[in-house]
């Protein structure tokens, strides 16, 4: 049995609040390793044989999708759009999608669901075993599985499955309705984590997980007297002079990086410039300026545009112009 139909859910939880450093925007949308996070699950959904997505959105950001998602050609698969309210659930959403799913077996991933391991393995394995569905369980990277209950990321169903879920009543948990219905389940931890869930540092984590995949690939950039250590993604448009890049790291287009450093686990956006600075673990976005900081950043995000200046005039002072919920720490 092929899954050649995915359902990919970006409708984010009542419960659930904006990053202070990202704004209001659609969680899903923000870079990992220089790409929006859904990116990553497209392309594990490509990886695993699917050929057509349904991204089930709210209608306020359909556009805003379909502006940076497109229509799946990048990944040559086919993207539509379906258009949910807030909170939907998994009973909900097949049933928005019941002409997209057709009788045929689907799987169904969040947005932000980050799973290292191939999905192609447990698609072989639903088959193979006579199962009508398989959940995928991660956690959260930063802390053991013992310390929080494991969340599924995903599940893989079958047609009968789909058939319970859909008309099921009563129950959100899926795995509880299917045990029920006397369905064949497993249940299977996977690497990976949900980069959406919980505060910033969970999209912190998501991008040391995403850059643990990266090879090195500098793109024929000219070092300058630069050193690259470890894995390293370069764009062949950055410029880099008199700089330190140890891996595993990402820098984007047009990025100029001069007498500094950037360690491990530093996703380095687009056109962005950094001159006598060292940075690592942390998240630097598109168009952002980080000038003679003075002190390390680390475990860091930097918003789009953002800049990050050390003056020398005189007298000396500690200048800044911030915005609502924003968090400076000094040291």
């Amino acid at each position: 049995m092929e899954i050649a139909r995915a359902l990919v859910l970006a409708t984010p939880t009542a419960e659930d609040r904006p990053w202070s450093s990202i704004g209001t925007g659609p969680k899903p949308l923000v870079p990992i390793a220089t790409k929006p996070i859904v990116f990553h699950a497209l392309e594990a959904l490509r990886s695993a044989g699917v050929l057509e997505v349904a991204l089930l959105t709210e209608p306020h950001t359909a556009e805003l999708y379909e502006a940076v998602v497109g229509d799946g050609r990048r990944w040559d698969m086919a993207v539509r759009y379906v258009a949910c309210e807030l909170d939907t659930d998994m009973r909900g959403a097949l049933r928005v999608t019941r002409d997209f799913i057709d009788g045929e077996p689907v799987l169904v991933q969040r947005a932000d669901a980050l799973i290292r391991e191939q999905l192609r393995e447990h698609i072989v394995r639903l088959a193979r075993d006579n199962l009508d569905a398989i959940a995928l369980m991660v956690g959260n990277g930063r802390v053991t599985p013992e310390s929080l209950p494991r969340v599924a990321g995903g599940y893989l169903l079958s047609p009968q499955a789909v058939s319970v879920l859909r008309d099921a009543v009563g129950a959100r948990d899926p795995l509880a309705r299917l045990r029920h219905n006397g369905s064949e389940v497993r249940v299977f931890d996977v690497e990976g984590c949900l980069a959406c869930d919980g505060s910033e540092a969970s999209l912190l984590d998501a991008n040391r997980h995403a850059l643990g995949a990266i090879q090195t690939d500098t793109g024929g950039v000219e070092l300058d007297g630069s050193e690259i250590q470890g894995p390293v993604r370069i764009h062949p448009s950055a410029t880099l002079r008199n700089t330190l890049v140890r891996g595993p790291a990402v820098i984007g287009p047009r990025t100029r990086l001069v007498d500094s450093y950037v360690g491990p686990y530093s996703s380095i956006g687009a056109d962005v410039r950094i001159e006598g600075t060292e940075i690592e673990h942390s998240i630097v976005m598109d168009a952002a300026q980080l000038l003679f900081v003075g002190s390390r950043l680390e475990t860091s995000i930097i918003g789009r545009g953002a800049s990050i200046v050390r003056r020398f005039d005189m007298p000396t002072a500690v200048r800044m112009s911030i915005g609502d919920g924003a968090r400076v720490a000094l040291s």
